[in-house]
């Protein structure tokens, strides 16, 4: 008769002897389980073998994807490091070029008008390769450079297809010239309309800048070229050479070159009147303008690019220190505006230190951060703008800094005051990489810091700030020692009396 208890443990297999419920389980049926056990385990090991390769596959995949095109790039989208100091330095604001702002819809309106450049464009190119029927033309300079010749109705696209297919052929080195990951919202075949467009804008305005200037007003030309500045504002320079010399090449006496063409448009810039050997782009042609001139009279792009360069070191900047303009003045360095128009020509011969003059305008912030990001993608061992700016950091801290150069002419100022000033070098060097690498100039910091360290100078540096550096300060002092003079001649003359 069943007492409703489990059998007596001595009944059951010794190791399920300890269990709160103990369950007889037969021999056999433990060797099922553990051939279940071990069926499930190898499932797992199978399940973790597959997906310990589909990660290997990925891995590989993904390093053969980093690796840098043999095409180097040359247009960047600006880091939100340096971004987020100033984003409207970097940002189109009349026109989109390239691919990098093409959505921006503040910038649509502009889209209609480019389509309408791009058909003159074709309209141009269609009539330069008619000029060999002359004779029914007549002048062939009046022929190409009017825009009211009409044409018939679609004869004018007939060499549509052959810039697309010219384009199509460098399909790969025009992706290529853009940064990893910027170009992952479009297609190749979108990238190639935006460029033919954007290409098309460009040329047709340089030319109507060149053949017609007064169909643009200044305040077009103005904007439409700081926007064709900006980094992420830009097509590759070979595109335009390869279409200007497909539509025009052939008629070397009417048409200037693409280079001339464009060193007309930004002439502006061009201090130095350099004649432009190349470019990678219109970023890359304002820093070439700031850079010293060869003897030659030329000057090219050379300021290599990451793949050619020795490999990328950070600037020694751990002693690496300046005083500022009022401070070096006080120990006795005299500045003087150099004559030079390059601006890195910046010399120091004691006590004298000499610096081109520098024209600070609205857009002058736009210029420097602009170029300033080029150089640190592209030339990262020549960052000789990044270098110039700096060094002003360096010497202008406050209002009384960049009072003193402006009282020079070193500085010549339409912000609106000596602290706008300040602010403007302040902030360009925020985020920036500290440290000058450029052995000139590092070598000019080192020479005025010598003179500063002198002991003669500096006491003398010491006095001048802590008794004359302000006007109160100097009043005050000027006051304080005619009344100790004339204390003192009191006091000689009260005791000849006596």
């Amino acid at each position: 008769m069943s007492s409703g208890k489990p059998d007596e443990p001595n009944q059951l297999p010794e190791t399920y002897s300890t269990h709160p419920f103990p369950i007889y389980i037969p021999e056999d049926e433990e060797l099922g389980n553990d051939v279940m056990q071990s069926s499930k385990n190898e499932r797992q090991r199978q399940s973790l073998e597959i997906d310990i390769k589909a990660l290997e596959i990925d891995i590989k995949e993904m390093m053969i994807k980093s690796r840098r095109p043999p095409f180097p790039c040359c247009i960047y989208r600006v880091s939100p490091v340096l971004r987020d100091v100033n984003k409207k330095a970097y940002t189109p604001r009349t026109v989109s070029i390239g691919p990098l702002h093409h959505n921006n819809k503040n910038l649509k309106g502009m889209q209609a008008v480019k389509f309408q450049y791009l058909e003159q464009f074709l309209k141009r190119a269609t009539k330069t390769a008619m000029l060999n029927e002359l004779p029914h033309w007549g002048d062939p300079m009046g022929f190409v450079t009017s825009l009211d010749t009409d044409l018939q109705i679609g004869k004018h696209f007939s060499c549509l297809e052959r810039f697309l297919g010219l384009l199509k052929s460098t399909e790969g080195d025009i992706w290529n010239s853009y940064a990893e990951d910027d170009l992952n919202h479009i297609t190749l075949e979108e990238l190639l309309k935006i460029i033919l467009v954007d290409s098309a804008f460009i040329i047709e305005l340089f030319l109507r800048f060149h053949f017609n200037p007064s169909r643009l007003t200044p305040f077009e030309i103005a904007s439409i070229r700081m926007d064709l500045l900006l980094i992420e504002n830009q097509v590759p320079f070979f595109v335009l050479e390869n279409l200007y010399k497909e539509a025009f090449g052939s008629y070397p006496n009417i048409y200037p070159t693409i280079l001339e063409l464009s060193c007309e448009f930004f002439e502006p810039y061009n201090d130095q009147k350099m004649q432009i050997q190349t470019m990678k782009h219109f970023t890359d042609l304002l820093r070439t303008f700031h850079l010293p001139i060869t003897t030659d009279g030329e000057h090219g792009s050379d300021g290599g690019t990451p793949e050619n360069e020795s490999k990328n070191r950070e600037p020694d900047d751990s002693n690496e220190h300046l005083k500022s303009a009022t401070q070096l003045h006080a120990a006795g360095v005299q500045f003087n505006v150099s004559s030079s128009k390059c601006t890195l020509d910046i010399s120091f011969i004691e006590p004298k230190l000499e610096i081109p003059c520098l024209h600070i305008y609205d857009d002058t912030e736009v210029i420097f951060r602009n170029v300033m990001v080029l150089e640190i993608y592209q030339y990262p061992n020549k960052t000789l703008i990044c270098d110039y700016v700096l060094l002003m950091d360096y010497l202008i801290n406050t209002s009384e800094d960049a009072e003193l150069l402006v009282e020079k002419k070193i500085i010549t100022s339409r912000l609106g005051s000596n602290q706008q000033v300040a602010s403007l070098f302040n902030r360009l060097g925020r985020n920036i990489v500290k440290g000058i690498n450029d052995k000139k100039l590092k070598g000019l910091v080192q020479a005025l810091n010598a003179y500063y360290d002198t002991p003669w100078h500096t006491t003398k540096a010491t006095f001048w700030l802590k008794y004359f550096s302000t006007p109160w300060k100097a009043a005050s002092t000027t006051a304080a020692s005619l009344l100790l003079l004339l204390t003192l001649i009191q006091t000689v003359l009260t005791g000849i009396a006596l």
